[in-house]
């Protein structure tokens, strides 16, 4: 049991975030504090949601990346539309109006998979451009700063406040209830579900899957409408953070997110993933990032060290794989001999 634990990808991504802390702390001394832990959470806290739903396309066996312009859309229009009914109100009624729409995007992906037999990625593609483009011509083409009066104060609100010597006050903020209930869910859903083993399969073989009674239209009407749901959530809470709503939401960030799932362990050829290697997936790429600016490395060298690494964990489960059937061969040999 040990020893699997250790062989997993998810403990190679939990030892490279501790030892690359204990770099960051050497270099940079500010960085042990519990502000930098609330901060790194703070960012990872919509990139956890929106990955969340991604892994679900991924064990799936596909690539999505029309999930941000969900989040954009979703977010933006809800936003819109409540300026002109006059709202004054809390988050609440935001993640209600905009959670109904990424859910209808969502289905609308979901219909046109299991109608035409479309490849995921293909299709995602233009869901992306077709969102962002509706987005801008239709609802509008600049950032809102307005804010309904309940929602003013949202970016500081916290489960707990510390202050810190550096940075003074900081605080968890609420949204990691959210992160923890819905990574709760999914493992759920993937553990203990009919749907959860579906989708396992699917991602495994797909063909096998389908003998085996799964219906692969059901789990698409269940898999987009969760990705665009998660999307939706992240795009509120995304725009609270910043105060201000975006029709170019998250624009360029959806490979960041499946970086994040890939390095927590997930097989871009599906069949594998889970929820704990995703979100560690998450603080690492966050903690990348805090390095190359705490250590004074240019901004520009994030996509580029996020790349490598991401490199390096694509090939490590070939390499395994290539290990294993180079030791079982060895094995049959030895056997062939003794015979």
């Amino acid at each position: 049991m040990i020893k699997k634990i250790v062989r997993s990808n998810e403990f190679v991504t939990f030892l490279i975030i501790v030892v690359l802390s204990l770099v960051i702390g050497m270099v940079n001394p500010t960085f042990f504090s519990i502000s930098t832990v609330f901060d790194v959470l703070r960012a990872s806290n919509v990139y956890a949601i929106m990955a969340f739903g991604l892994l679900l396309v991924v064990i799936l066996g596909g690539v999505d990346v029309s999930f941000v312009a969900i989040a954009a859309v979703a977010s933006y229009g809800t936003h819109m539309l409540m300026l002109k009914l006059g709202y004054q109100g809390g988050i609440g009624l935001y993640f209600l109006i905009a959670a109904a729409i990424g859910i209808s995007a969502g289905l609308l992906t979901s219909f046109l998979l299991a109608k035409f037999d479309l490849p995921i990625f293909d299709l995602s593609l233009a869901l992306l451009t077709m969102w962002y483009g509706f987005s801008l011509f239709f609802l509008g083409a600049t950032a809102n700063f307005e804010m309904p009066e309940g929602m003013v104060g949202y970016y500081s609100e916290y489960i707990m406040t510390v202050k810190d010597p550096y940075v003074g006050q900081s605080g968890l903020h609420v949204s990691f209830i959210y992160v923890v209930v819905i990574g709760l869910l999914i493992w759920l859903l993937l553990k203990y579900t009919t749907i959860g083993r579906g989708i396992y399969a699917i991602g495994g073989n797909r063909e096998v899957a389908i003998r085996s009674g799964y219906n692969v239209k059901t789990i698409l009407f269940v898999v987009f409408p969760l990705v665009g749901l998660l999307a939706s959530i992240a795009g509120i809470t995304q725009s609270g953070y910043q105060r201000n709503f975006s029709p170019t939401l998250f624009i360029g960030q959806n490979l960041d997110v499946l970086a994040a799932v890939i390095l927590g362990g997930a097989s871009i050829h599906g069949g594998r993933g889970t929820v704990i290697g995703t979100y560690l997936g998450v603080i690492l790429v966050q903690l990348i990032n805090r390095a190359l600016i705490l250590t004074g490395i240019p901004v520009e060298w994030q996509e580029f060290t996020v790349g490598v690494v991401l490199v390096l964990f694509t090939a490590l489960p070939a390499i395994r794989a290539r290990q294993a059937k180079r030791i079982g061969h060895t094995t049959e040999l030895m056997e062939l001999e003794e015979v």
